[in-house]
């Protein structure tokens, strides 16, 4: 038995061929036999908005983890910290 996950990983530029997972989201199992003809169709659509959707919402999150995490690192070299 098998199913489809679909992984969102940091790539760095200097090493392209080098992914760290920052999440995975497995394609949810889709019962055949359960199908019924007359909303084969809709049901489909639906799993596949679904599971576009966490996928969507799991990608921008980690898009905007490393926006954050850039931005604070950026804030930290403008205002070091003083010695006072």
């Amino acid at each position: 038995m098998s199913h489809i996950r679909v992984l969102i990983c940091r790539v760095e530029d200097e090493s392209p061929d080098q992914m760290t997972e920052l999440a995975h989201v497995d394609l949810p199992e889709i019962d055949v036999a359960g199908l019924k003809p007359e909303t084969t169709l809709d049901d489909l659509e639906a799993s596949t908005q679904e599971a576009g959707v966490a996928i969507l919402q799991r990608l921008f999150q980690a898009q905007w983890e490393k926006v954050d995490a850039d931005l604070t690192q950026k804030a930290r070299q403008t205002f070091p910290p003083s010695d006072s």
